[in-house]
């Protein structure tokens, strides 16, 4: 029964990830919110996922565990990242209502293949695809235009998270909603920092280097004293790599790596800065930008096609060419001269439009039309 209406049959949902805790990253933070606050609301959640944490050494995971109000399954696998088949008996998709599947990875057909065959209520939420990166893209459109077209008919609805991706999926589902990501602000506060930030994956397309790089540019030209901090997760890029490289372009001691941090930690770090900095060239949605502009930072951030939409909307912040350290550091310079105290408050009224209350209560009111 729903708690905030008795009246109200709780709904069984099932939300599909390849990775969830304690994998770090902005589709795992989407989904842990949703099933959260979904489960709040009365509503009897689990999250089916993957039972190892792609780029870490260790091991296999518990394959089942409770976790807050959530229990979650953890399915083997065979393949890699990019490719993987999941190990888990279709069965486990029967006892529930609604299935939400999240991005358009092997899950997103294993799904479209079994609940169909069972007859199960499905949605998916695209996360921008699979299409981070420009690597086997010839492959990928190909798979793209094939099979996950032909996979996104077995889905009662598709919610696209950006603009980008309303067009990219545009004719493949005759329910296509556009449904924006939601975003945990890091605080209440307003900034009055003056470092920069990073904090996400450290993830070869996320243009860490170029960060740095930029960052030692930008030293050199202004004698700047604010600091570059650097936060995450080692993915495919090290955290020894960073540091040799910040080593050799004389920003050792100015450029801050601190690995993953907690919730507290995070804050703690933010509240030292005012731009949040991203040489990403892809991006499914732009979660960190957002999250970071909640409390008044202004973005600095490689125009991938993510970015430049929220830039655009926000019109605060500005798309920074980090390919190119020194015309990087020219534009940042420009920018920054035209940062005024407004532009704080104006961002963190933007980011207040991401809000979860309103996220949550659209995906369920199109789960109850579709049921």
């Amino acid at each position: 029964m729903n708690i905030e209406n008795p009246q109200e049959a709780a709904i069984k949902i099932l939300h599909v990830v390849r990775q969830y805790e304690p994998s770090i990253g902005g589709l795992e933070s989407y989904v842990k919110s949703m099933a959260t606050r979904q489960a709040a609301k009365g509503h009897d959640v689990e999250i089916l996922t993957l039972d190892r944490v792609f780029h870490s050494e260790h091991g296999a995971l518990r394959g089942e565990e409770i976790m807050g109000p959530l229990v979650v399954h953890r399915a083997p696998f065979i393949g890699k990242r990019r490719f993987f088949i999941p190990l888990v008996h279709p069965d486990i998709l029967k006892k529930f209502d609604i299935i939400h599947v999240h991005n358009t990875d092997t899950f997103f057909e294993y799904c479209a293949i079994f609940g169909t065959i069972f007859k199960k209520k499905m949605v998916a939420t695209t996360h921008g695809g699979f299409f981070h990166t420009q690597n086997f893209s010839l492959i990928k459109k190909i798979y793209f235009n094939l099979i996950t077209k032909f996979s996104c008919k077995a889905y009662c609805a598709l919610f696209a998270i950006s603009e980008n991706d309303f067009k990219t999926f545009e004719g493949m589902n005759k329910n296509l909603v556009f449904m924006p990501n939601a975003i945990e602000p890091l605080g209440d506060y307003l900034t009055t920092g003056q470092d920069y930030m990073y904090f996400g994956r450290l993830a070869a397309h996320k243009g860490i280097e170029n960060l740095i790089k930029t960052y030692a540019s930008l030293v050199k030209k202004t004698g700047t004293p604010a600091r570059l901090h650097i936060i995450g997760p080692e993915w495919d890029v090290k955290i020894s790599d960073l540091k040799n490289l910040a080593q050799s372009l004389g920003t050792k001691d100015r450029v801050i790596l601190h690995g993953a941090l907690s919730d507290t930690g995070l804050q703690q770090v933010a509240r030292q800065c005012g731009f949040y900095t991203s040489g990403s060239t892809f991006e499914g949605f732009g979660m960190s930008m957002l999250e970071t502009m909640a409390v008044g930072m202004i973005p600095l951030v490689y125009p991938n096609e993510s970015f430049k939409e929220l830039i655009g909307k926000a019109e605060v912040g500005a798309c920074i060419d980090y390919q190119d350290a020194d015309l990087a550091a020219d534009q940042i310079i420009a920018a920054q001269e035209k940062v005024t105290p407004h532009d704080r408050i104006k961002a963190q009224q933007f980011a207040a439009l991401y809000s979860w209350d309103k996220l949550t209560e659209a995906t369920l009111e199109t789960y109850k039309e579709i049921l």
